[in-house]
């Protein structure tokens, strides 16, 4: 009865708030309305009752991969969810023409901090209030629209009454919460210890990401002849234009043409130049991961001492509940560095150490399928052959290897099928779950790795999906490749195709050897495991309970697991040394075994990294090969393997040096331009916008500047012209911010994989968005809008004002995407970009005098594009023009340009220094930019992006059970 009587006591309470400029305008009142296509709680619902299209309004304000989603249920990339209520007719009764707005602010963890308001709909969310809460915390899976929330806490508007406002502030504040949605529409805000729910109808939307000729003369109006003569130039511009493009798309076809034609080599012959040799057994012993603490100096301890091996033509898979360190683990088997962790512990190919280029036999297949979604089948697992194969390999050599994965990966009836977008966010559908993971594991056996580790591969997939790659796994195993994978949940039938599991629970190994006789080894632990369950979820459902853990390790103490193998290492010491990411490996001797697969047949001849032709000199396994950080004792009952007979070996132990034979830069930087161009052409949503945007507003913009006059009003016009174009192209530039970000993931995972360098991928990724994106609209739009405007029509100030426009163009994008390269969310990249614009703009010499400057602010107007851009535009335009003073009332005076100039602080003699100041911008930043990449590029052993959840969800740990 608290929660009536508060609802029937509720007053109105006035809302402001500033505008944002994304969603908000200032009316002719000065308050702040929704721009037309926005409505809402802060104007963030995309909706169709304004002149646009909700997904034109999202891709209108915040880029052609926005648009606009509609549903209650919060899908992988929704950030943002604006809710409209109204209040169910319970409410209504007390709370007559009652709303509820709610607002959620969602981030890449599902958690989310959301605002609802309770207020009269006839007054609208943006004007009155009856009670304003926070909610804080609220987790949404993704899929759902339920959330549970921490706390909230309400606010009461000034009028209610002292009992009122003490229940809303106190009685119900500082409490959990639930939101609930049921029938789709149905929202429900449940407090802890409140009667009923606050429950409304309710629709939701956020905009989601989807992975002029003129006169002659001096500028003045020369009559119709002048301007039909403008109109003409312009026209002769769009078709110099249209040529160009048709002699850029005849040659980017012949380019094309040349490099897919095959070589004429026998492909028998070619593989017969090689030879290597195979590699048996991978074996690890003790390894351990230590996390930084960043609330304590000691580092937290992520893996216990998980020891193990796997056989060439077994598949060895890790099970374990989500924290339990499986994706840890498998870092640590392929060398993937992330920065925060560092490794202990043993790791042995055959008998012989590693060098860090050990991740040239190892490929590493993430969970996460970071694919080009306008590539095809083939094209992805092409891009990889020619970036990761010897140069010295012919391309019919390298087609042929392509071939030879997609019929081994059953790919060829997609073959030519577009990967697509991850839920059909961009529009067009492409290939399943399935197959993308299969193109992802392609793209890797491209290269005949020795050894495959897989991250979660059936994760998303539907059963018979996900049974399908395992079989493909269990295959690819059969053909020679030692395979290491996660897995969770899997099917019985998918369970019993591995050849051996370790379950893994806290960190700690709870049970290595085969499948079928791990429901009998727990099963003499006392866990009875219930008739037709499967046994996979019955071991699974042990380690998930922590009070299980030292039970099941005191037990492995005493009575090692069933058929696990041990594996045999060489080094005996009583001590790991903690090193970063480069552990010391020791080995056995190598055991060989036949070859009975053709594929297996055909890897062993191809010159990708085997053992036997990169071996080095000996190194004493007592030398360390990497510095040290601190040591950690072994515990002293810690039982160890009795040296093998090989043992005397440990002083002469070899160290696989892969020498790998060197792939040309140029042959990187040839595929990535093949591939980004190819990735623009087919996305050319961007392209198109860019282009169609310069052409429209170059004929907008100049038939209403058209036959500027020489007066005041005309010199005016001039200024805002001006402005007005270099604002346009300034914040167009921002389309640059996402040229990284969007591909940060397919970066890192494949300069991780040693596919190309950071310089190959730059070079390419911004040549092409500056040639297309920058130099290309700006040159079109000047060739139009300066005749028809009827700027001073002579060939070298047309000149300069094509070349200032393009380098300021240049400039602005190399801003944003140096903000792009350091930041991580396109949401805060928007934000620092535009600030950084907004500041240069007001010190570029419009809104603000340089001579009234303060001198404490003045020298920002030396960082500022726009003040060297406007300079030159406008003392290009007026020097040597005369203008008439032509002030209401008084006779004209004619005035020289210059003398307008000089009251704007501007000089014509600076217009060369502006020009090379743009220039040295641009330039400087896309530098930095590079730099700022390359520090991103995963070091030494491929540090690609991390599960965080399966490294550091374990909590520290102390000594081992």
């Amino acid at each position: 009865m608290l929660f009536l009587l508060l609802l029937a006591s509720l007053s109105a309470t006035a809302l402001s708030a500033p505008c944002d400029p994304l969603y908000e305008q200032r009316s002719s009142s000065g308050d702040c309305v929704c721009r037309d296509g926005f409505s809402g709680f802060g104007c963030r619902m995309c909706s169709a009752n304004g002149s646009l299209a909700s997904s034109d309004v999202c891709s209108t304000t915040f880029g052609s991969d926005f648009s606009c989603v509609t549903g209650l249920r919060y899908d992988a990339h929704a950030t943002l969810k604006t809710y409209g209520c109204t209040l169910s007719a319970d409410l209504q009764a007390l709370f007559p023409d009652g709303a509820l707005d709610v607002r959620c602010d969602r981030d890449a963890q599902g958690v989310a901090n959301c605002t609802a308001a309770v207020f009269k709909a006839k007054e609208t969310v943006r004007s009155v209030h009856v009670i304003d809460c926070n909610i804080t915390q609220c987790a949404f899976a993704t899929g759902d629209a339920n959330g549970e929330c921490v706390q909230i806490d309400c606010k009461c508007g000034p009028q209610c009454s002292a009992m009122t406002k003490a229940l809303v502030e106190t009685s119900l504040s500082g409490k959990p919460a639930k939101i609930e949605v049921t029938n789709t529409t149905h929202l429900a805000i449940v407090i802890e210890g409140s009667p009923i729910p606050l429950s409304a109808t309710c629709t939701a939307s956020a905009c989601e990401r989807i992975g002029g000729g003129g006169s002659s003369g001096s500028g003045s109006s020369g009559g119709d002849s002048d301007g039909i003569s403008g109109l003409w130039v312009a026209v002769a511009a769009c078709a110099a234009f249209a040529a160009t493009l048709l002699l850029c798309a005849s040659a980017c076809s012949c380019c094309l043409t040349a490099s897919i034609r095959r070589g004429q080599e026998d492909v028998e012959t070619e593989v017969l130049k090689f030879t290597s040799r195979s590699v048996d057994m991978l074996e690890f012993r003790h390894v351990s991961c230590y996390a930084e603490s960043g609330q304590s100096s000691e580092p937290k301890r992520i893996l216990h001492k998980i020891s193990g091996s796997a056989s060439r033509g077994e598949v060895l898979g890790l099970l374990g509940p989500s924290g339990s360190g499986k994706t840890t683990l498998l870092n640590a088997l392929a060398a993937v560095e992330n920065g925060r962790s560092q490794f202990t512990g043993e790791l042995s190919l055959d008998g012989k150490r590693l060098s860090k280029g050990y991740r040239r036999i190892a490929a590493y297949v993430q969970q996460d399928d970071s694919l080009y979604s306008t590539l095809t089948v083939r094209e992805c697992i092409s891009y990889s052959a020619q970036l990761r194969l010897p140069a010295t390999l012919s391309d019919k050599m390298k087609d042929s290897m392509v071939d030879r994965v997609i019929t081994e990966l059953n790919l060829n009836h997609v073959v030519n099928s577009r990967i697509g977008s991850v839920g059909g966010n961009s529009g067009q559908r492409g290939v399943s779950g399935g197959e993308r993971r299969r193109v992802s594991i392609g793209m890797e056996l491209v290269t005949s790795p020795q050894i495959l580790i897989l991250d979660e591969p059936t994760s998303g997939l539907d059963s018979s999906s996900a049974h399908s790659v395992v079989q493909l796994v269990k295959d690819l195993a059969g053909h020679g490749r030692i395979v290491v994978l996660s897995i969770h949940q899997p099917s019985a039938r998918s369970f019993l195709l591995l050849d051996k599991i370790m379950l893994l629970g806290k960190g700690k190994l709870l049970y290595s050897g085969s499948p079928a006789e791990s429901k009998n080894f727990f099963h003499s632990l006392g866990f009875k495991c219930p008739a037709n369950e499967n046994i996979a979820d019955f071991i699974l459902d042990i380690a998930s309970d922590t009070n299980n853990i030292p039970m099941v390790r005191s037990h492995m103490r005493r009575e090692p697991s069933p058929v696990a193998s041990k594996p045999s290492f060489l080094s005996s010491s009583s001590r790991i040394r903690l090193q970063n990411i480069a552990p010391q490996y020791f080995i056995r001797s190598p055991t060989s075994r036949a070859e009975s697969s053709p594929f297996m047949k055909e890897d062993l001849s191809l010159n990708t990294p085997r053992l036997e032709n990169v071996l080095a000199s000996p190194v004493s396994a007592g030398t360390p090969t990497e510095p040290s950080t601190f040591e950690i004792p072994v515990a002293p009952g810690t039982p160890r393997n009795p040296p093998p007979q090989s043992m005397e070996q440990t002083e002469t132990d070899e160290i696989i040096d892969l020498k790998i034979p060197l792939r040309s830069i140029l042959v990187e930087i040839r595929v990535l331009f093949a591939r980004t161009a190819q990735n623009i052409l087919r996305h050319r949503s961007l392209l198109v916008l860019h282009i169609a945007l310069g052409l429209s507003l170059a004929l907008f913009g100049g038939l209403i500047f058209n036959d500027v006059t020489n007066d005041l009003a005309g010199f005016q016009n001039r200024m805002g012209a001006f402005y007005f174009i270099l604002t346009f192209f300034g914040f167009a530039s921002m389309s640059s911010m996402d040229l990284f970000i969007g591909e940060r993931r397919i970066f890192l995972r494949e300069t991780g994989a040693m596919y190309y360098g950071a310089f190959s991928y730059f070079l390419a990724k911004a040549t092409l968005d500056t040639l297309l994106l920058r130099v290309l609209p700006a040159s079109l739009f000047a060739s139009i809008f300066y005749w028809i405007m009827g700027l001073q029509a002579t060939t070298g100030r047309f000149m300069l004002f094509s070349l200032t426009l393009v380098l300021f163009n240049v400039a602005a994008g190399a801003i944003c995407l140096l903000v792009g390269v350091l930041s991580r969310r396109v949401g805060s990249a928007n934000l620092g970009a535009t600030v950084i614009l907004l500041v240069m703009l007001l010190f570029g010499g419009f809104l603000l005098n340089s001579h009234t400057m303060p001198m404490s602010v003045g020298w920002l107007k030396h960082l500022s594009i726009f003040s060297y851009a406007f300079e030159i535009l406008m003392t290009n335009e007026l020097k040597g023009l005369i203008l008439k003073f032509d002030a209401p009332g008084y006779p004209a005076v004619p005035v020289y340009g210059e003398v307008y100039l000089k009251t704007l602080g501007m000089d014509y003699a600076n217009r060369y220094y502006d020009v090379a100041a743009l220039a040295l911008i641009a330039a400087s930043l896309q530098v930095l930019a590079f730099l700022f990449l390359s520090l991103q590029v995963p070091l030494h052993r491929g540090m690609i992006d991390v599960d965080e959840d399966e490294e550091f969800a374990t909590p520290p740990c102390n000594e081992e059970v």
